[in-house]
């Protein structure tokens, strides 16, 4: 099973969650995010996910303002 990609469950993430892993550099996802995003897909995420440097570039770009 592959895992969920980052459009499908980011923008139903909590704040906490997005706050969460913008603080992230290359560690694994924190338990409570991780819960969350398989409880929002229905898909688990291994225990040791991390982001990829796609997902952190998508992060980025959807905490950029927009003028």
């Amino acid at each position: 099973m592959t895992d969920p990609e980052i459009h499908t469950w980011w923008p139903q993430l909590s704040a906490d969650g997005k706050y969460a892993l913008e603080a992230l550099g290359g560690e694994v996802i924190p338990d409570v995010v991780r819960d969350e995003v398989e409880r929002i897909t229905g898909i688990r995420m291994p225990r040791d996910e991390q982001l990829t440097a796609g997902d952190r570039d998508f992060i980025r770009t959807q905490s950029e303002a927009v003028d």
